[in-house]
C-alpha cells in the first residue's frame, strides 16, 4: 500500500479532530453571544436571521411547555372529576335504592293507617291477597319441615320446598312492589294538608331522599358538563397523553437544533463583519476564543494543503503510470502494424508474380 495514503488518512483524522475543536469553540462563542443579547435587540443581515430563528424556536419550546403544563393540569382535573362522578353515581344508586325502600315503607304504613280508605281501599285488597298467598306458602314450608319419612320422602320434600320458596319470594317481591307503587302514587298526589303520625314521618323521609337525589343529580350533571368541556380541549384524538408525548418529542427535536444555530452565529461572529456587528456584545474572553479559533483554522488549512499535495502527487504518479501503459500499448500496436505492412508487401509481390504468369499463359493462347 502507498505510504502516502496512510499519511493522508492520518492527516484527515487530525483535521477532523481540529475541525471539531474549532466548532466547539465557535459554538460556545455563539451561545455566549445569544445569552448576552437582549430579547428586543436587532441586528442586520445573517446575524438577524439567526437570532430570529433562535427566538422562534425558543418561543415554540415555551408554548409547547405551557401547553404540556395545561394538559397535565387538565388531566389531573379530569381524573378528579372521574373520581367525583364515580362517587356521585354510587351515592345516587344507593339513594335510589333507599328511595324505593322509603316509598315501600310509606306504602306499607299508609295501608295500615286509618283514614285513607278512599285512596287505599283497592290496594288493601291486593295486599290481603298477597299476604294470604305468603301465609299459605309459609304454612306449607312449616308443614314440609315437620314431615318425616325415608330418602324418597326427603327428596320429594326438598323439591316441594324449593318450589314453595320460589313462589314465596315471588309473592314477597310483588308485595314490596305494591307497597312501593302505593307510596310513590300517594307522594305524587298527596293532599295539601300534611298527614300525621307514622305516615307523616314516612312522607318526610321520602321527601328528604328525593331532595337529596335531585341535588346529587344536579351536581352530577354539572360534573359531567365540566368533564365534557375538558375533553373538548384535548382535540380530535381525545388523548392528552398522546399530545403531551408528541409535544415532548418536538421539544427534544427543537433542542437539537440549537447547537447548529450557535455554530452558525459563532462562525459569523468570527468574521471581520461579524466582529463589527457584535462589537457591543463582545467581551474580553471572546478574544481568547477567537485566537484559539484562528490557531485551529490555521492548523486545519495546513492539513488540508498537505492532503491536497499528497493527493496531487498520488494522482500524478497514477497518471504517469497510465501514460506509460498507453505508450506501451502504442508500441505494441506499431509493431503489429509493421508486421502487417511486411505481410502486405509479400502478398503484393505474390500478386505481381501471379499476374506475370497469367500474361505468359495468355501469350501461349494467342500464338499461331
Amino acid at each position: 500500500m502507498d505510504e502516502r495514503k496512510t499519511v493522508i488518512k492520518e492527516l484527515e483524522e487530525k483535521r477532523r479532530a481540529e475541525t471539531e475543536a474549532r466548532n466547539r469553540q465557535l459554538e460556545g462563542l455563539g451561545e455566549a453571544l445569544i445569552q448576552r443579547i437582549g430579547e428586543e435587540d436587532t441586528f442586520p443581515g445573517d446575524a438577524g436571521e439567526i437570532l430570529t430563528e433562535y427566538r422562534g424556536l425558543r418561543k415554540e419550546i415555551a408554548d409547547s411547555t405551557e401547553t404540556i403544563k395545561r394538559l397535565e393540569v387538565d388531566m389531573l382535573k379530569l381524573k378528579e372529576l372521574e373520581d367525583d362522578i364515580s362517587a356521585q353515581e354510587v351515592e345516587i344508586s344507593r339513594l335510589t335504592k333507599g328511595l324505593e325502600e322509603a316509598c315501600a315503607c310509606l306504602g306499607k304504613v299508609l295501608l295500615a293507617a286509618p283514614g285513607f280508605d278512599e285512596f287505599a281501599a283497592s290496594y288493601r285488597q291486593q295486599e290481603e291477597v298477597l299476604l294470604a298467598k305468603i301465609d299459605e306458602q309459609e304454612q306449607k314450608s312449616r308443614e314440609l319441615e315437620e314431615r318425616a319419612g325415608g330418602v324418597l320422602v326427603w327428596l320429594g320434600k326438598n323439591a316441594q320446598k324449593a318450589v314453595c320458596k320460589t313462589i314465596l319470594i315471588k309473592n314477597c317481591s310483588s308485595l314490596q312492589r305494591l307497597y312501593r307503587s302505593v307510596g310513590e302514587q300517594f307522594f305524587a298526589s298527596r293532599p295539601a294538608e300534611a298527614p300525621e303520625g307514622q305516615v307523616a314521618e314516612a312522607v318526610r323521609k321520602v321527601e328528604d331522599m328525593k331532595e337529596r337525589l335531585s341535588s346529587l343529580n344536579a351536581e352530577l350533571s354539572a360534573l359531567r358538563g365540566e368533564r365534557r368541556k375538558i375533553g373538548d380541549t384535548f382535540g380530535v384524538d381525545g388523548s392528552p397523553s398522546r399530545r403531551i408525548n408528541g409535544l415532548q418529542k418536538r421539544i427534544a427535536f427543537v433542542n437539537e437544533e440549537f447547537p447548529a444555530l450557535y455554530l452558525r452565529l459563532g462562525s459569523f461572529a468570527a468574521t471581520s463583519k461579524g466582529q463589527e456587528v457584535f462589537s457591543s456584545a463582545k467581551k474580553e474572553e471572546d478574544k481568547l476564543v477567537l485566537e484559539r479559533v484562528d490557531v485551529l483554522q490555521s492548523m486545519i488549512d495546513t492539513e488540508e494543503l498537505r492532503i491536497k499535495k499528497l493527493k496531487a502527487a498520488i494522482n500524478i504518479d497514477s497518471e504517469k503510470a497510465e501514460v506509460e501503459k498507453i505508450k506501451r500499448s502504442i508500441s505494441n500496436q506499431q509493431q503489429k502494424i509493421a508486421a502487417a505492412n511486411a505481410e502486405i508487401a509479400d502478398l503484393e509481390k505474390e500478386i505481381d508474380e501471379l499476374e506475370k504468369h497469367i500474361e505468359e499463359l495468355k501469350a501461349i493462347l494467342l500464338a499461331e
